[in-house]
């Protein structure tokens, strides 16, 4: 008796994607929300959020938000501002599901009440939280975005290596930050002199 063997049929290839379907669902790539909801109580009241990591853009305008600012109020506005797109999720409601429409919100921080961006409400009110719960979530959004480095890096270990080109490219933005800042320096003295000048009295010319 012949036995024949069943030849194993190749998968069905999936169609290939459109370029649109392909770019689309490249949006939002590499952001994670933590892997816990997080329980706030302070003061008799709870809180309940979730947080990811931000991307490029967001990090670029939280940057952008708090120019001008100096030290440690510099460095208290810009957590505000990162926690503030940080957040995903608030009291059962997905901050990243929400239409524009729905993203305009009342700020309850103005006395006038008047509409803005969710974001910018939220960062409003986080800016009126108690400073420890602040310095408690930025803590656990640094150690969530450090984790999500840390793995990436564990499957990239040549991603750790500091190259020449990156170290070059890091010397040409330190160069460039520091010539604006010696020309923002001294536009400020210049400024300061005409404003010193402008206010001197006149000096009566001597009679012979």
């Amino acid at each position: 008796m012949e036995t024949q063997l069943e030849q194993p049929q190749p998968a069905a290839e999936m169609a290939p994607k459109s370029v649109d379907e392909v770019v689309a669902a490249l949006r939002g790539f590499g952001v994670e929300d933590y892997a816990e909801t997080l329980i706030i109580e302070a003061g008799g009241r709870t809180v309940k959020l979730k947080l990811s990591n931000i991307p490029s853009e967001a990090e670029m305008l939280s940057l952008l938000a708090v120019e001008g600012t100096k030290g440690y109020l510099w460095v208290q506005k810009v957590k505000c501002e990162i926690l503030s797109r940080a957040i995903s999720w608030i009291d059962g409601v997905s901050i990243r599901d929400l239409t524009d429409k729905q993203r305009m919100v009342v700020d309850p921080t103005d006395s006038k009440r008047p509409k803005r961006d969710i974001q910018v409400v939220l960062r409003n009110i986080i800016l009126g939280w108690g400073q420890e719960i602040m310095n408690v979530l930025w803590k656990v959004e640094c150690v969530h975005s450090q984790s999500i480095e840390d793995r990436l890096v564990k499957s990239f270990p040549d991603s750790a290596i500091m190259t020449e080109v990156e170290r070059r490219f890091m010397e040409n933005a330190i160069r460039d930050i520091d010539a604006a800042n010696k020309k923002l320096i001294t536009e400020q003295v210049e400024e300061m002199a005409q404003a010193q000048a402008a206010e001197a009295p006149a000096e009566e010319p001597q009679q012979e």
